[in-house]
């Protein structure tokens, strides 16, 4: 197979999937999942899964309160929400070496 229709399957393929990601603004919004804060400069929070077994993860990694704002002079308040990674899930903990959910 080429590289050229390999890469244009890809684009297919890729285009075709959707993310749903729920916005919220406390990890109360979320069911089965966390709050999340991308570390990107406009970022909105959405619903994340938690980090599974195997999966890095931020030691004592603690929560964020903040209002948030953006260019067209929205506002968005969010409590205690995580920042770049989700925790790890219920019954796993972030090894501190490893920086490793286990």
């Amino acid at each position: 197979m080429s590289g050229t229709l390999l890469l244009v399957i890809s684009v297919v393929v890729l285009s075709s999937i959707t993310v749903s990601a729920k916005e919220c603004s406390t990890n109360s919004d979320c069911e089965k999942s966390c709050c999340l804060l991308g570390p990107s400069r406009y970022a909105v929070p959405t619903c994340m899964p938690f980090q599974q077994k195997g999966e890095q993860c931020r030691v004592n990694a603690d929560t964020i309160t903040t209002k948030l704002t953006y260019p067209d002079d929205s506002e968005k308040t969010v409590n205690d929400v995580h920042y770049i990674l989700c925790p790890c899930a219920d019954g796993l903990s972030c090894d501190p070496k490893r920086g490793v959910c286990n």
